[in-house]
């Protein structure tokens, strides 16, 4: 059976789209995950999205790391999956769309701005050290280890990440790690090292908007701020509660094509 793909990515971090309604028992199989994920078999990305209808919302969101496992939210998926449905005209520009950490708006304003709202974030930890970094455990969606850096370098994202990501403190799930650099008081560059795909990713939205989170909390930054990461250029928007957060970027999508189910 064949089933329709399309790949994108949000500022380089990068996905398969499935929109599909009844063969989920198949589609959620790890392995079949694995393979369209895979370089070698596959589309060579970060994760796969698979969409499908609902009856109170536009669609439902679920994300997927490219070893199969599920996790709550993708923000940089997101916002791909907002385009693909909107090019499908299945959408209007705005848009209500349920992931695995609740309800999401989205307004389309171009596809290099799509606007994705976020949860608030929240504080899981007090500031504690984890391989001599400093930093807070943040839900933003997902989960989150930010950490403020002087520099970040490729090497030491995915060295130190991957020790972060698997240090006891975050058992038995591990963590996201972002090392973060502040430029100024509305501009702050961020890597991360992304449990389930065990490396260092271009970009990543909800652990920017962690980042973000954390900074502001320690009087950093303000909003709007801009965010560079390796993939590309986010903006965050916030209120002083964080109970209204904006996350803006771009998305891009390849033609559609089909797959062997």
């Amino acid at each position: 059976m064949e089933i329709k793909v399309t790949k994108a990515d949000g500022t380089g971090n990068s996905f398969v789209i499935i929109y599909d309604n009844n063969n989920h028992k198949l589609i959620t199989n790890s392995d079949f995950i694995q393979k369209i994920c895979s370089t070698k078999f596959g589309f060579n990305t970060d994760g796969m999205l698979l969409l499908s209808n609902h009856e109170k919302y536009d669609y439902k969101m679920d994300y997927f790391n490219n070893d199969g496992s599920w996790e709550t939210m993708c923000a940089n998926g997101a916002r791909c999956a907002a385009l693909f449905m909107f090019h499908k005209k299945l959408v209007s520009k705005q848009i209500s769309f349920l992931a695995g950490d609740g309800q999401h708006k989205i307004n389309i304003k171009d596809q290099d701005n799509i606007q994705l709202s976020m949860i608030q974030p929240s504080f899981k930890s007090e500031e504690i050290i984890t391989q001599q970094y400093i930093g807070r455990y943040v839900d933003s969606g997902a989960k989150h280890f930010a950490t403020i850096v002087d520099n970040i370098k490729p090497e030491q994202v995915k060295e130190k990440g991957r020790k972060i990501r698997n240090d006891k403190i975050f058992s038995p799930d591990g963590v996201n790690v972002n090392f973060m650099k502040i430029i100024n008081s509305h501009h702050i560059e961020v890597s991360t090292y992304e449990k389930g795909i065990e490396n260092m990713v271009l970009s990543c939205g909800s652990g920017s908007v962690a980042s973000a989170y954390y900074a502001y909390q320690k009087q950093l930054i303000q909003s709007p701020l801009d965010i560079s990461t390796p993939g590309g250029n986010l903006q965050v928007i916030f209120n002083d509660t964080w109970d209204e957060v904006w996350l803006n970027g771009p998305a891009r999508l390849s033609p559609e094509t089909t797959w062997n189910l």
